[in-house]
């Protein structure tokens, strides 16, 4: 009653000052909690309470103890460190407002920021302070609390402050979890509340993720909260769903796809319907939703659906946000390290700008630090792990089943009706999934194990969607899930200092899934739709997109299981190969040949270019310009050895995917509507690695821009040592007026020779030369007997004797059939007018071929 009456009438003692009293009175009492009077304060303080609640007159609960949470709040800005004991007292002591329900609700309208569509103002309330204690300074330029001059530290020193941050940063989330669970558990009226505060904070944080956003630092740092404050949200949010973050959890049926179209008009009908997560409505979806289409819109939504879809919005917000700044941050990182060598290596390291770059060194290795102890707190990558896990069986499920009751096994083929709910799943969240397998791949591979048979999971989602345009549209989206596939590839043999049980998961994955038979065919899916989506795929993005994929292929190539699956789909693409659609794997191969050839093309020419510029400035022309044009020619020099190693790189692995897939498939190469393309492309190439071309991309050093001639010529032999066996493959290799000689095969066996191949090889590329020669003799004769072939047996495009040549129904022009196959194959339109067409709209013209198969016989007798 005593204790009631100072805080209520505090006026009546001016020389004390009661809160702080109650405070203190906490702080001696908490010392004594092993003790069996260890409760004692609780009830004083609740039977406090409840007096001053009877006797409201004098003065409420909310009059009575708002000025205790400014005190806190006071008490905890002094001592602001994620490392002080007082911040996790502060915290314990707000634990007493979750006792009652009227507590609860002064506590939750303290912290009501000013400005509820201002992020950065949620950090200034208390319950936001909180959040904000994090590793990771509120500015990029400091004050650093930890990691401060990096490069003089041993790593066993850095990864115990690494340690000692992440326990406590886990301690503290867990307890304000904990206080706003029990608050949310205390009444539907402030379950509303605090889901208001977290929907509007989130919401309020979203511009976040705009590209824009990271652009303008010092404007990002004013409107939103920092990384460490959205880092701990989205740990405190994970530790909501863990009730069902476990993969089929029965609980995750509950989660109502439509919530995502919901906008509530008002906190009443926030509050009816449970609709507190803002901005979902105006994200993309898996599928864009038809003008006419209507969903139910008169649903209530449950606690589940909110913490799945809030969850993921504030995942895509925080980890997301953080994992992309961390990863340019990296780049810049590897970029001053560059520059610093370079510089260091022309003078003293006492003298600028060497130690000016060095302090921006030192300065970005610390934020780094700071935020990978953040990112790799071990309690948040676990539940980010089981929550993705969970997420990817419940997309899964709804890819296939409109109504989910149950989870049903997922079978292929897929079922024909698409379910309507994927109109209203966010693209983001795919996205989270893909992003954070990619992070765990990328900085902490090993927690792939903990997941252990749990990773199939991963599996079917990657095997639903990345072949199902018609279940996401975005072939982003898809390729980046080829990306996810390839993150899930077992450690390289001898990469893993763990041994086989590091990565005896991720093999099983690709031998044991029970869906993993259709892993070949949904990775092809992907890699053509890239190019056909018909939408703006950027050209070297393309690139970057299939450069997964081919790690996938060269691992499961060796897999007995996928190399049948592989060849089946040649089989089948030879049988069907006069479709209307051109089968998947034709498609296939025909984009690797094209790459091969862009990719390869680019990169001599940009290794001419670096030859030029390094000749130019070792001969000293550049003595004579002034600075500014020295820096630029140096910038060149430096961007177009870049893309030298950028094409290099992708061309290495498009001619080894030719030679790996040539060892067992070999007929559908030597097609008539393949078999010049292919070998005119291997002429080509080996022309300019072997022949006197190859002295212009002498460069000075081939391993900065990954050039591998010696690796190249390898393989490129290899491939016609594969398709050798075949006479039109080698009628075609010696029918190329371009790049073919004779002299081809002898340089290149030269070559072998010095790089160290085997005897065997040298002596069937030997062989191969000599059968190659026997049919270019053949064909100059046959080119000489036909040299004055009638005009209309010409084919219009090349200028070449057709053998079977087609009407084509729309410019009504006569072509050849292999010809115009091998232009369909890329450009689906007729090449005289440019109006669409297949090739079983072309018309065999059975009269024209009899009168040239005549002619022929004629001029075989005649001669």
């Amino acid at each position: 009653m005593n204790a009631r009456i100072c805080l209520q009438q505090d006026e009546l003692y001016p020389s004390q000052v009661p809160l702080r009293q109650l405070v203190d009175l906490y702080e001696e009492e908490a010392c004594f909690t092993l003790s069996s009077e260890g409760d004692l304060y609780l009830h004083f303080f609740d039977d406090l309470v409840q007096q001053i609640e009877d006797n409201a007159e004098d003065g409420s609960v909310s009059q009575v103890f708002r000025p205790l949470l400014e005190l806190t709040k006071h008490n905890l800005l002094k001592e602001f460190s994620l490392l002080s004991p007082g911040v996790i007292k502060a915290i314990d002591f707000l634990i007493f407002f979750t006792r009652k329900a009227s507590l609860a609700e002064v506590f939750i309208e303290h912290s009501s920021p000013k400005d509820w569509k201002k992020g950065r103002d949620f950090q200034s309330t208390l319950l936001g302070m909180v959040f904000t204690l994090s590793c990771i300074p509120q500015m990029e330029l400091g004050p650093y609390e930890f990691f401060e001059n990096p490069s003089t530290r041993t790593k066993q020193d850095i990864e115990a402050t690494e340690s000692s941050i992440q326990q406590p940063l886990a301690n503290m989330c867990e307890k304000v979890y904990q206080l706003l669970f029990a608050i949310i558990k205390l009444s539907p009226e402030l379950r509303h509340k605090v889901l208001q505060w977290l929907g509007k904070c989130i919401h309020a944080n979203l511009g976040r993720t705009k590209i824009w956003s990271s652009q303008m630092p010092q404007l990002f740092t004013q409107m939103y909260a920092s990384e460490g404050f959205c880092l701990n949200l989205c740990s405190i949010m994970l530790r909501l769903c863990k009730p069902f973050s476990e993969p089929k959890s029965a609980k995750l049926l509950k989660v109502q796809p439509t919530y995502c179209r919901m906008v509530a008009a008002n906190e009443k009908e926030a509050k009816e319907r449970g609709i507190h997560t803002e901005g979902l409505s105006k994200e993309s979806c898996l599928v864009p939703k038809e003008e006419n289409e209507s969903i139910s819109t008169d649903e209530n939504y449950n606690f589940i659906t909110e913490c799945f879809f809030m969850t993921h919005q504030c995942i895509y917000m925080s980890f997301h946000t953080v994992h992309e700044k961390f990863l340019k941050l990296n780049q810049e990182l590897h970029r001053v390290q560059r520059l610093y060598n370079e510089v260091r290596g022309q003078g003293n390291d006492e003298v600028e700008p060497v130690r000016s770059i060095k302090r921006q060194m030192e300065k970005g290795m610390t934020l780094y630090l700071c935020m990978k102890a953040a990112l790799t707190e071990p309690r948040l990558l676990e539940m980010s792990l089981n929550f993705h896990l969970a997420t990817a069986t419940w997309l899964s499920e709804i890819a296939i089943n409109e109504d989910c009751q149950t989870f049903e096994p997922v079978k292929f083929p897929l079922p024909k009706t698409v379910p309507t709910v994927l109109t209203c799943v966010p693209e983001f969240i795919m996205g989270n999934v893909t992003d954070f397998t990619l992070f765990l791949q990328r900085f902490k591979e090993d927690m792939y194990e903990m997941a252990g048979d749990k990773l199939e999971h991963f599996m079917t989602l990657i095997l639903v969607y990345m072949g199902s345009p018609e279940r996401m549209r975005n072939p982003h989206l898809r390729a980046e899930l080829a990306e996810t596939l390839a993150s899930l590839l077992p450690a390289e043999s001898g990469s893993s200092s763990k041994g086989i049980l590091s990565w005896f998961s991720r093999e099983q994955l690709f031998v044991k899934h029970p869906l993993i038979e259709h892993l070949a065919e949904k990775l092809l899916n992907v890699f053509v739709s890239i190019e056909m989506t018909g939408q703006s795929v950027q050209f070297e993005q393309k690139f970057n997109y299939r450069r997964p994929m081919y790690m996938v292929l060269e691992h499961i190539w060796e897999i007995t299981l996928h190399r049948k699956c592989i060849k089946k789909l040649a089989e089948e693409a030879e049988e069907r190969i006069e479709d209307t659609d051109p089968p998947l794997f034709l498609r296939f191969i025909n984009l690797l040949i094209n790459d091969a050839i862009f990719l390869l093309d680019e990169a001599f020419d940009y290794m001419t270019q670096i030859k030029d510029k390094q000749a130019e400035k070792d001969r000293g022309d550049w003595n004579s310009l002034d600075q500014q044009q020295r820096q630029e020619n140096e910038n060149t020099l430096r961007q177009t050895t870049m893309l030298a190693r950028y094409h290099n790189m992708m061309g290495n692995y498009t001619i080894h995917a030719l030679e790996l897939i040539t060892r067992e498939i070999k007929s559908i190469f030597c097609h008539s509507s393949m078999v010049d393309r292919i070998a005119g492309m291997l002429n080509y190439f080996l022309q300019h690695l072997v022949g006197p071309k190859q002295r212009n991309f002498n460069v000075r050093d081939k391993n900065e821009i990954e050039f591998k001639p010696q690796q190249m010529v390898s393989d490129i032999t290899q491939i016609y040592l594969n398709l050798g066996d075949n006479e039109a493959f080698c009628m075609a290799v010696s029918a190329d007026g371009r790049s073919y000689s004779p002299e081809l095969f002898e340089k290149t066996t030269g070559v072998l020779q010095k790089i160290g191949k085997s005897p065997t090889m040298i002596s069937q590329v030997d062989s191969l030369r000599d059968k190659i020669e026997a049919l270019r003799e053949q064909q100059a004769e046959d080119e000489l007997l036909y040299s004055d072939a009638p005009e209309e047996f010409l084919d219009p495009i090349m200028g070449t004797l057709m053998r079977d040549p087609v009407f084509l129904p729309s410019s009504k022009n006569i072509v050849d059939r292999a010809i115009i196959a091998r232009h369909i194959l890329s450009d689906q339109t007729d090449p005289f007018n440019r109006s669409p067409l297949s090739l079983d709209m072309v018309i065999p013209d059975v009269e024209l071929k009899k009168r040239i198969d005549a002619w022929i016989q004629e001029k075989k007798k005649s001669s």
